[in-house]
């Protein structure tokens, strides 16, 4: 019994220390426009639009991006955006960074072979679907 009580607070660290779900949002509620990257690895896959819309030579960057979470089940990405809508639309999301970097719970990890690298988070109340300028970076 002594030794569980010894033991207790690295215990209570270790279970601290797994909780990759970042714990306090920012007091700023924002707009943000992002896209979605589909990278072939379990890892942050929204990048903020305000990084290459004005820099068509802009190459993204896996510390730019982003994991996004909402803030209730019933206001998720529908499945279409990931299967198609993405190439015709951005996310518009309104809500708040965490200030602390982490992985959302409500991340779908695609493989369990890969330990995913923490991120900034954007947790929205609420998003648009906004349709993307095809000329956007035309001559």
């Amino acid at each position: 019994m002594r030794l569980l009580k010894s033991l207790y607070p690295f215990l209570l660290l270790l279970l601290i220390s797994c909780n990759t779900q970042p714990q306090k949002l920012s007091a700023i509620h924002e707009t943000i426009e992002v896209s979605y990257v589909n990278w072939a690895c379990d890892c942050a896959n929204f990048i903020e639009t305000k990084f290459y819309k004005s820099n068509f030579n802009y190459q993204i960057k896996e510390t730019d991006c982003i994991f996004i979470e909402p803030s209730n089940d019933n206001n998720k990405i529908p499945n279409a955006f990931y299967r198609k809508g993405n190439f015709d639309h951005y996310l518009e999301l309104t809500g708040q960074f965490y200030n602390d970097k982490g992985i959302p719970s409500s991340y779908e990890q695609k493989t369990t072979e890969q330990q995913l690298k923490k991120a900034k988070v954007f947790r929205y109340d609420s998003f648009k679907l906004i349709k993307k300028n095809k000329n956007q970076f035309s001559n």
